[in-house]
Formats: C-alpha cells, sequence, structure tokens
C-alpha cells in the first residue's frame, strides 16, 4: 500500500523538480498573431497568458525580418524578439502551469549571453539555464528549450539578453481540478480496499 501510495503521490505532483528541456511532447503550442508591434506591451498570447518586455523597443507579433548576427535570420512568421542585448521579455500565466518553451534563437558572438527561466508565482527562481547553441546561420534556425516540472507551478518564463527571439511558445495543460479530485478519489478507494482485505 505504501508504494501505491507514493506511486499516486508523484503522479499527483506533490513535489517540484524542474528541468530544463529540448521539447515538451504533448504540449499545446500558442499561436501568436501578426500584429508588427513594437513596446513593451502587454500582449495577450492567449486566455490567461501575457506577454511583456522591459524594453520599449522589444518585438511581438513580428514577421518582417529580425537578425541574429552569425546565428541567422527569422522572417516569414510571427515572433517576440527582446531586440536588445541586455532586456528581459515575459510570459505570465494567471493559472501556473507545468512546462513551458519556446522555439529560440539569440545572437550570441556579438551581444553576450542569453537565458531562460523558469520562476514560481511569488517570483522566486525555480530553474534557469543559458542558450549555447549556435546555428548554421541560415533562415529560420533555431532550438526548442524550455523546462518541465511534476507540479503546475510555473508562473513566469523569462528570456534574457543576446537579441533574444522567440515564437511557438508552448505550454503543458493544467490538470483540472476535477482530475485530482478523481485520483484523490481512486487512492481513497484503494486505501479502504487494503483495509478490508486485512479484515
Amino acid at each position: 500500500m505504501k508504494k501505491l501510495t507514493f506511486a499516486v503521490l508523484c503522479a499527483l505532483g506533490l513535489s517540484a523538480q524542474a528541468a530544463p528541456v529540448t521539447s515538451l511532447p504533448g504540449g499545446t503550442v500558442l499561436p501568436m498573431p501578426v500584429l508588427g508591434y513594437f513596446g513593451a506591451g502587454p500582449q495577450t498570447l492567449a486566455p490567461g497568458v501575457i506577454w511583456s518586455s522591459a524594453n520599449n523597443n522589444s518585438v511581438y507579433g513580428y514577421d518582417a525580418g529580425y537578425g541574429f548576427a552569425d546565428n541567422g535570420l527569422w522572417s516569414g512568421f510571427p515572433m517576440a524578439g527582446t531586440n536588445d542585448s541586455s532586456s528581459t521579455m515575459m510570459l505570465a500565466f494567471s493559472q501556473a502551469v507545468s512546462g513551458v518553451g519556446a522555439f529560440l534563437n539569440y545572437a550570441p558572438r556579438y551581444y553576450g549571453t542569453a537565458t531562460i527561466a523558469a520562476y514560481d508565482s511569488s517570483f522566486t527562481l525555480i530553474e534557469s539555464t543559458t542558450l549555447t547553441f549556435l546555428t548554421n546561420g541560415n533562415q529560420n534556425q533555431g532550438e526548442f528549450h524550455g523546462f518541465l516540472e511534476n507540479t503546475p507551478s510555473i508562473s513566469y518564463f523569462t528570456m534574457t539578453g543576446a537579441y533574444t527571439g522567440a515564437t511557438d511558445f508552448t505550454v503543458m495543460a493544467v490538470p483540472e481540478p476535477e482530475t485530482y479530485g478523481m485520483l484523490l478519489a481512486g487512492l481513497g478507494l484503494l486505501g479502504l480496499a487494503a483495509r478490508r482485505r486485512k479484515a
């Protein structure tokens, strides 16, 4: 019974362990509109998902060509970009998620490092990582990077520095409260059955 209880508690995600990931299978891609917006936002990416930036010249829904120096150029699809070497742009979630990431590129040779990070609702750092990949310099190159936890505790996802660009923001669906209720009810029934068996 103890092993079963531990397995169910792990399934419920009662202990958070963030991990950097390069894919989120089963995640939901949040489509970005073509806006050609320059500014700090906020902009609504999806219900309960808000994009903003610390730089008044950042871009959102921009598809007209965004360069990453030796790491190539993006053009022809809507993306968000910090549009300078040190600013931060952020996604904020009204309901915490267990996974988030994006298809990313940055300009490492001339503009320093780029980092991504996940924070909880009190803006306590959960996990961060520095981007280190290089592309072949062709158009629309990049890599997917993000974070995955076993609990829905990510409330903010930040991208900082080196002219970071992001598209295809992807999130892991948050289980509905009814799902947790069903799991707890199932655990209760298993406990009752085990007690009856002992009796």
